[in-house]
């Protein structure tokens, strides 16, 4: 029992469960193709007192002679009409269905239906491929589809976060509103470059959250005239080792792709456009701090070639050098000098009591005799001590009494 098959009248895939209001139910002349195996199929189950649930079945009740390949095939309609169902309650989008551009039951090219969406004046068609990629001649195929059923169509391809679909590469480190942040890295296939090369967009969809690319491409810092990129302390790497971002798409000859997570909600937040606008918004930002940190870069080059080159401090104005002539006394001492130095040098004599010889007081030597100091030199009795001088009345208190004239009552 099939939930899915190929209206050869409408040229589209339709489901049993979504798709079917207003289909002729039973064999409908031929209507109804199977997309496994090519068989004509049976709708079933569309009158209002059917006790079974819509379906297509194959005639004479087997079944698909390919189940595996038809359970793929409902799985992968599964996730478009979830697809759909998200796109339906984004704000802006006016209309939402489903379509096969291109599509041909004779030679399948093994992609589930698109999402096709009225967003204002914008028409958007998705992609949602659940497994892997088909070949990269398919994929242009559908995209000339798209393009000549609708003319100015934005062609989007929602991925698989399926290694099936991309090559993933070690995290990009990237330096984001004055921190650190680590951007998933991927290396696109063909049939990637394929869809971007005819101006479409490749996005990754994981539930709520849209992965949106960048360019990535690696190159060395050339060396200029008065720069050092050798000698650069505490630096793990070759700083000439860098990076250059393009965006908002990448670039063809990108070397990989940087990954800008965003909510899918805010694919419209502007109403009347789709346009990942939060995640170009980062991609500016990188673009910013890559300017910044080549002339960083530049400019540390050229310090360290400064430092390195740079000429030795000059010599400070100190005493002069002596002469030839001064330097050799200073090494070589006059006699004269030598002997004041030992002089100098030489301890006091100790006083023993004895001198041999001496000088006058003029400095001028003499030959007499001094005598020794005598060991019990004469008692000498010390002189009497003088009275202390009485103290003497002041003058003034003397007049005072002689003229004093003593007083007697009444006067």
């Amino acid at each position: 029992m099939g939930r899915s098959a190929w209206d050869k009248e409408a040229k589209k895939v339709v489901w049993a469960d979504d798709d079917i209001k207003g289909l002729p139910p039973g064999l409908a002349g031929g209507r109804y193709r199977c997309r496994a195996c090519r068989e004509w199929l049976i709708l079933k189950g569309t009158k209002t007192d059917s006790k079974v649930q819509p379906h297509f079945a194959h005639r004479g009740g087997e079944g698909c002679s390919r189940p595996e390949e038809e359970a793929l095939l409902d799985a992968a309609d599964e996730v478009v009409i979830r697809l759909r169902e998200q796109i339906r309650a984004l704000a802006g989008i006016a209309q939402c269905t489903t379509t096969s551009p291109g599509a041909d039951p004779t030679d399948p090219s093994g992609m589930p239906p698109a999402v096709i969406a009225q967003c204002g004046t914008t028409t958007v068609v998705f992609e949602a491929p659940t497994q892997a990629l088909p070949g990269t001649e398919a994929i242009r195929r559908r995209i000339r589809a798209v393009r000549d059923e609708h003319a100015g169509a934005q062609h989007v391809w929602f991925l698989k976060r399926d290694l099936a679909q991309f090559n993933q590469l070690d995290p990009h480190p990237v330096w984001l509103r004055g921190k650190d942040v680590v951007h998933e890295q991927v290396a696109p296939n063909e049939q990637q470059e394929a869809v971007l090369a005819a101006g479409g967009h490749v996005y990754w969809l994981d539930g709520k959250v849209v992965l949106v690319p960048y360019g990535i491409r690696r190159f060395r810092h050339p060396v200029q005239s008065g720069q050092d990129w050798t000698n650069w302390p505490r630096w793990r790497s070759d700083p000439r080792e860098d990076w250059r971002i393009s965006k908002p798409r990448p670039a063809p000859d990108a070397d990989s792709w940087g990954l800008v997570p965003i909510a899918f909600a805010s694919l419209t937040r502007t109403r009347g456009t789709f346009r990942p606008a939060d995640a170009h918004h980062v991609m500016d930002e990188l673009y910013t701090v890559q300017e910044s940190r080549f002339n960083w870069r530049n400019q540390r080059a050229r310090e360290v070639y400064a430092a390195v080159h740079s000429p030795p401090p000059a010599v400070s104005e100190a005493e002069p050098a002596p002469a030839p002539a001064e330097a050799a006394r200073a090494a070589d001492p006059a006699p004269e000098t030598a002997s004041a130095v030992s002089q100098e040098a030489e301890p006091d004599p100790v006083d023993t009591g004895q001198t041999t010889s001496g000088e006058h007081e003029n400095g001028g030597p003499t030959d007499a005799v001094i005598p020794p100091r005598p060991v019990n030199p004469p008692f000498v009795p010390p002189a009497p001590a003088s009275a202390a001088p009485a103290a003497q009345t002041p003058l003034v208190r003397r007049w005072q009494r002689l003229f004093r004239i003593p007083r007697r009552g009444g006067s």
